[in-house]
């Protein structure tokens, strides 16, 4: 997925690095009906310490979806919802958001 972005977009996987990103993005999910999309923010390299995929920068201020995260069969990927975040498997086939810098 990260590879795509970078290909098709020169840009990456969406890093939720603020809250208003969050938002804006939780918004348009919920306004499109569609979802739910995977992030840039994954914590493969520790459970439970979540980073950025792009940088290795931690991910802070997360906004997770009730229960969660609950790493259900290993899940280290993070999907966004319109009501929040949910780890997921990474290998699971998926929409996906892209960011880039302008």
């Amino acid at each position: 997925m990260n590879d795509r972005c970078k290909k098709d977009l020169g840009g990456y996987l969406v890093q939720l690095d603020q809250w208003r990103e969050q938002s804006f993005v939780t918004n348009f999910i919920f306004w499109s009906g569609w979802g739910p999309f995977f992030t840039g923010i994954t914590d493969e390299k520790s459970e439970g310490k979540y980073y950025h995929y792009n940088d290795n920068t931690p991910a802070k201020n997360l906004h997770w979806k009730l229960f969660q995260p609950d790493n259900w069969y290993n899940e280290d990927c993070v999907e966004i919802w319109h009501d929040g975040l949910n780890d997921r498997r990474c290998g699971d086939r998926g929409r996906y958001v892209c960011e880039t810098r302008v």
